[in-house]
């Protein structure tokens, strides 16, 4: 098991000394025309694409509960880019699926708390190796906006609990964070708006532990939250759970929501 893990980490090329987190950006939420694309990708400052997230479990969940994968159209070096068929009216859910990631370096502190890429540098603690495993949703709809909860339980999700596309400022709307079709008790939710980095400076990282932003939400023993957007436009909501599995190894398993929120009809008709 020791040669194994040493043998994967050798082979593994670091992509940055950052910590990314995966998303996916449709370019219509409501979609109208058929010029309907979607933006796969890692970054470090939501939606700006660093480098490109392919998938070999793509889908799309139409409004009848269907899964269907998906296969990307092209491929860029920053991005990845999806062409999915609309058929019938309702919502349909995106998703990269679980993906498997990287084997990293790792430091584990003595209160069990796993750190990777820039954030070793600043805690002590033993060397260990964490496998990443990212997971990135979307939800578009067509015509009305038919919607059901429908996880997959299989890692960790983020599931709206009511239609994620009817979502206004000034509004709120209900999630769970399952694992493994289980209620995350207590989950953190980071909160993040579209291009905010310009507003305001960030100390710390999406991914980061130590998160403290005033943004973040917690969920309840159920693993339920309530979501007040404070800003219209491209949200993101981003999870992550540690497990360790042995003396050498912990897994870290992430999951984001891509969301847009409308303003309110009153506030549309104003300049």
């Amino acid at each position: 098991m020791h040669k194994i893990l040493l043998t994967i980490i050798a082979c593994v090329t670091s992509l940055s000394a950052q910590a990314h987190v995966p998303f996916l950006k449709p370019n219509q939420f409501n979609v109208t025309h058929h010029r309907l694309t979607i933006e796969s990708a890692f970054t470090e400052f939501p939606f700006q694409a660093d480098f490109a997230m392919d998938s070999p479990n793509f889908t799309i969940t139409a409004p009848n509960g269907t899964v269907s994968a998906i296969r990307p159209v092209a491929k860029t070096k920053a991005a990845v880019y999806l062409e999915p068929q609309l058929t019938e009216e309702g919502s349909y859910r995106i998703s990269t699926g679980q993906r498997v990631g990287p084997i990293y370096k790792a430091v584990e502190t003595a209160d069990k708390r796993l750190y990777f890429a820039d954030d070793m540098k600043r805690v002590t603690g033993k060397a260990t190796t964490m496998n990443y495993y990212s997971y990135a949703d979307t939800y578009i709809f067509k015509g009305q906006q038919k919607y059901a909860p429908k996880p997959f339980n299989k890692g960790l999700e983020i599931i709206p609990l009511a239609s994620p596309n009817g979502l206004l400022l000034g509004s709120a709307l209900a999630f769970q964070v399952l694992e493994n079709g289980k209620p995350v008790p207590n989950a953190r939710i980071i909160v993040v708006t579209d291009n905010e980095h310009f507003t305001k400076r960030r100390i710390e990282d999406l991914y980061d532990i130590d998160n403290v932003r005033a943004s973040n939400i917690h969920a309840n023993a159920q693993g339920e939250f309530s979501f007040y957007p404070q800003k219209a436009g491209l949200n993101f909501l981003f999870v992550t759970v540690h497990h360790q599995l042995n003396e050498l190894l912990w897994e870290s398993q992430n999951a984001s929501l891509t969301l847009e929120v409308n303003l309110p009809p009153e506030s549309q008709s104003k300049p």
